[in-house]
C-alpha cells in the first residue's frame, strides 16, 4: 500500500512539473481565464477622456501601489480605500471590465478645486492602450498615463506567486517555477511580453502625457515619487495638487505616505483582491527590492540580463531604468 501510495505522488508531482498555466487567448493576446473577451475587445474601443488617469504597468510591478497612491491623493480629505471597498470597482481595470463600465462607473470623488478624474487601470503594451487626440499633442493636456517599471527578476517571481495564488484564473496551484520562467522569457504569460511592453512604454517616456517611474524608485524615495504624481496629475489646473499635498504641515502628503506603507497595504486583503487560500502566499507579499534571490538560479538569472541587454541600450539601463535594471 505504501509504494502504491509513493507512485501515485510521483505521478502526480511530475505532472505538476509539467502543467501549464491556463489562460484565455483573445486574439493572440493572453488573459487570465475568466476575464470576459467581449469586455477585452470592448476595452480596446475605450475613447480616453481629458480627465483620465490611468496607472499602466506590466503584472506585478507596483500596480496596486500606485493605484492605491493616486487615489489617496485625490480622494477628499485623502481617506484610503476602506475594508468594505474594492479598488476593482474604485479604479477598474480596463481590459477586465471593458469600456462601457468605465464610462459608466469609474469616478474618484474630488478634491477641493479638484475638477475630478476617472481612474483606470490597465497592462496593456503602449501600442495597444487607448489614447486621446489631445494626450499625445505637444500640450499633453488630455489623458495622463503614469507607467510603473520594475526589475523583471522581482516580477517574474512576484508574478509566479501571483499565478499559483489563483487556482480560478490560472488552474496552476502547484505549477512549477521553471515551467513559469520559460513562458515568462516567451511572453507567453497572461497580458504579453515583459520585455516588449516596458519597450513600448520606455519608448515615450519623455511625452508630456506620460510619467515613466519605477518600483524601485518608490521604494527608495516615495515621498519624491508622490510630488512627481501629484504634479504631473495636477499641471494642468496649476499645481493644485501639490499645494494640497504640502499644506497643513504635510498632512495630505502624511496620509498618503502612511496608507501606502506595506504595513498597511497588508492589512484587509480583499480590498485588493478576491479571497485567497490560507497556503498560498498573501496578494502584498513583500514588496521589496531584491527578493528574487529567493528563487532564482544563476542561469535564469542571467538569461534575464541578457534579454535586458537585447531590448536596451546601455545608456536605458544605466540612465532611463537605472543602477537595478544596468546589466552590464
Amino acid at each position: 500500500m505504501a509504494t502504491t501510495n509513493a507512485a501515485t505522488t510521483t505521478t502526480t508531482n511530475n505532472e505538476d512539473k509539467k502543467k501549464l498555466p491556463s489562460y484565455t487567448n483573445h486574439n493572440g493576446f493572453r488573459m487570465p481565464s475568466g476575464f470576459p473577451a467581449q469586455n477585452f475587445a470592448n476595452a480596446l474601443t475605450y475613447k480616453p477622456q481629458p480627465n483620465d488617469v490611468f496607472v499602466a504597468t506590466y503584472p506585478k510591478c507596483g500596480t496596486t501601489l500606485m493605484q492605491h497612491m493616486v487615489y489617496i491623493m485625490l480622494h477628499k480629505e485623502g481617506v484610503p480605500i476602506q475594508p468594505n471597498e474594492r479598488l476593482d470597482v474604485l479604479f477598474p481595470h480596463l481590459e477586465e471590465v471593458g469600456a462601457n463600465y468605465i464610462y459608466n462607473c469609474a469616478s474618484v470623488n474630488s478634491i477641493q478645486r479638484h475638477r475630478g478624474k476617472r481612474l483606470i487601470k490597465t497592462h496593456l503594451p503602449y501600442d495597444m492602450t487607448p489614447m486621446s487626440s489631445s494626450s499625445s499633442g505637444d500640450k499633453g493636456d488630455g489623458a495622463k498615463y503614469i507607467f510603473v517599471a520594475r526589475n523583471p527578476k522581482d516580477c517574474i517571481v512576484s508574478f509566479y506567486h501571483h499565478t499559483r495564488g489563483f487556482p480560478k484564473h490560472y488552474d496552476f496551484e502547484n505549477g512549477d517555477f521553471d515551467v513559469f520562467f520559460d513562458l515568462f522569457c516567451q511572453g507567453k504569460v497572461d497580458f504579453g511580453d515583459y520585455f516588449k511592453t516596458l519597450r513600448s512604454w520606455l519608448d515615450h517616456k519623455e511625452d508630456k502625457h506620460v510619467l515613466f517611474v519605477t518600483y524601485e524608485d518608490i521604494c527608495r524615495d516615495k515621498r519624491k515619487v508622490v510630488l512627481q504624481v501629484a504634479d504631473f496629475i495636477g499641471n494642468d489646473d496649476g499645481n493644485f495638487l501639490r499645494e494640497e499635498l504640502l499644506k497643513n504641515e504635510e498632512a495630505l502628503l502624511k496620509k498618503v505616505l502612511y496608507h501606502t506603507s506595506l504595513e498597511e497595504m497588508k492589512k484587509d486583503p480583499l480590498r485588493w483582491c478576491s479571497e485567497r487560500k490560507v497556503e498560498h502566499t498573501p496578494f502584498i507579499r513583500k514588496g521589496q527590492v531584491g527578493g528574487w534571490k529567493e528563487l532564482l538560479t544563476k542561469e535564469q538569472e542571467d538569461v534575464l540580463d541578457d534579454l535586458m541587454r537585447s531590448h536596451f541600450t546601455e545608456k536605458e539601463l544605466k540612465e532611463d531604468l537605472g543602477s537595478d535594471y544596468g546589466y552590464l
